[in-house]
């Protein structure tokens, strides 16, 4: 008896792996039922070969100067990482997400993506976000602090919540320009925060303040990676 049933559960368990193994795949590899990456913010990270810098700054320069007569632009800003050259990041901004898809299907978006990927030392690392909260103080600002936030899934609402905070107390603070909060699109529980200061005295006064202390003192146990913050100058 226990053989018969035996059997016929390895059939059971064979049939639902042929058919697995038939399902046919979604396009662009996401998983059945699921669709792209949808924000009309985009934080793209570029990372090429030492020395390459100039051409990588030439690609970028000519992306922005194309990407302004799209339709649905509203900003583009190209940035370069201090102390690390070969470093770049884009933050996008356009009127809505059909926009930055059409946007992103153009030929200067392929011209510069294959200037780019002759030179990178990794592949191009494009995500889209929305917008949790953002906020300008004045149109200026030389220090660009682009700082990756994740959080555990079953902290998400908290973690939004203290980031919400954490960025009205930042613009509040000497110095600041701009300070905004974007959630990735893919993955609405990593962040990214983009605080523009208007010089690197302005940004250590932050860091050491006791709202930004006590901001990483309560996300430390709720995260899910290392706070990632990086210094980056405008280059455009």
């Amino acid at each position: 008896m226990w053989k018969c049933a035996l059997a016929a559960v390895m059939m059971v368990v064979a049939g639902a792996v042929t058919a697995l193994a038939q399902a046919p795949a979604a396009q662009g590899g996401l998983p059945p039922g699921s669709e792209a990456p949808s924000g009309n913010w985009v934080i793209a990270y570029i990372e090429v070969a030492p020395g390459s810098e100039a051409k990588a700054l030439a690609a970028l320069k000519a992306l922005k100067a194309a990407s302004a007569k799209d339709n649905g632009y509203l900003s583009m800003t190209v940035l370069q990482r201090n102390g690390q050259p070969n470093h770049f990041v884009v933050v996008e901004h356009w009127k809505d997400n059909k926009m930055r898809e059409a946007h992103a299907a153009s030929a200067h978006v392929k011209t510069a993506r294959e200037a780019l990927q002759a030179i990178e030392a990794a592949p191009y690392d494009e995500r889209p976000h929305r917008e949790l909260t953002t906020g300008q103080n004045n149109p200026g600002g030389s220090i660009y602090a682009v700082t990756h936030v994740d959080f555990i899934p079953t902290f998400r609402q908290k973690g939004e919540e203290l980031l919400q905070t954490f960025a009205f107390e930042g613009r509040r603070s000497d110095g600041n320009a701009r300070f905004d909060v974007l959630s990735q699109a893919s993955r609405p529980n990593h962040m990214t925060i983009v605080a523009v200061w208007n010089n690197i005295e302005a940004w250590k006064r932050h860091t050491a303040a006791q709202s930004t202390k006590d901001f990483r003192t309560e996300l430390l146990p709720k995260s899910g990676s290392l706070y990632d913050e990086r210094l980056y100058r405008v280059v455009n």
